[in-house]
């Protein structure tokens, strides 16, 4: 599990997006993953709250490392389907996401993922929920520079 956390994390290094978010990944088991966020200003939409789009990359990101944990070694682990359902407006400064593998095969892993606000007083508020199908496929792995 150690080598395989080490390589996941070397791909979230290579992963410009990934870095330009400030994703990080907290846990890792066979079949689930969970992820934070430290909100920044360039998070937020116009009205303060956390943006849709950084609740849903967070959530495919998270789901997509879970699955990894269940695909054949050597394979690559790409969205085929996301889909987001939110909940609560995100005004916390920090974000915890999970994903969790419901269903993995040889080529589609079905996941669920939730994202939660948490506050200062370690309290947490249910934000959103998604589902996504990730698919294992022969896509060689590409280190951009």
């Amino acid at each position: 599990m150690e080598e395989l956390r080490e390589y996941l994390e070397d791909r979230l290094r290579e992963n410009h997006f990934i870095q330009y978010m400030g994703l990080k990944l907290t846990h890792l088991e066979i079949g689930y993953a969970e992820m934070t966020l430290d909100i920044e200003k360039h998070h937020l939409q116009q009205n303060g709250f956390t943006h849709g789009g950084v609740t849903a990359t967070i959530l495919d990101v998270v789901t997509g490392i879970g699955a990894y944990t269940t695909a054949a070694k050597g394979k690559n682990v790409v969205t085929a389907d996301l889909k987001v359902s939110y909940l609560n407006p995100s005004t916390a400064s920090k974000i915890l996401a999970t994903g969790k593998v419901k269903k993995s095969g040889n080529f589609l892993m079905f996941c669920e993922g939730e994202l939660f606000d948490i506050f200062e007083d370690g309290s947490r508020k249910l934000v959103a929920t998604c589902s996504s199908i990730m698919c294992a496929v022969d896509i060689p792995v590409k280190v951009v520079q």
